[in-house]
């Protein structure tokens, strides 16, 4: 069995306090986009949810990273990795979700201009 360093499980818990971070500013966005517009209040409730679950996954990661710095198999470390590409995941799908509702919103405003 293969010992992970001790430098490399405090990377992976700074990797998830960012997630963790990351996740806080979606599910506000969400939020400000659910109350700023009624269109929008569904899109908003999506991107919410994204935001909740990145911080659910950067949460998993935290614990796998932190027993990582005490168990330093790879075994944790593949763990506290998918958590943490779970989390990337749930980031990529708001970003392309706030994407559809950027492109749908200057649309709007091209055709009212036309």
């Amino acid at each position: 069995m293969h010992e992970i360093s001790l430098q490399i499980a405090q990377e992976e818990l700074e990797h998830a306090k960012t997630s963790l971070r990351h996740g806080e500013i979606v599910e506000e966005i969400g939020h400000a986009l659910k109350n700023r517009d009624q269109t929008e209040q569904e899109r908003g409730q999506r991107i919410v949810k994204h935001g909740k679950n990145i911080q659910k996954y950067a949460q998993q990661s935290m614990r796998k990273a932190q027993e990582l710095a005490e168990n330093r198999s790879t075994e944790v470390l593949a763990e506290a990795l998918q958590a943490h590409i779970d989390a990337t995941q749930s980031y990529v799908e708001a970003v392309t979700e706030f994407q559809k509702g950027l492109e749908t919103h200057l649309q709007q405003q091209n055709d009212r201009s036309e």
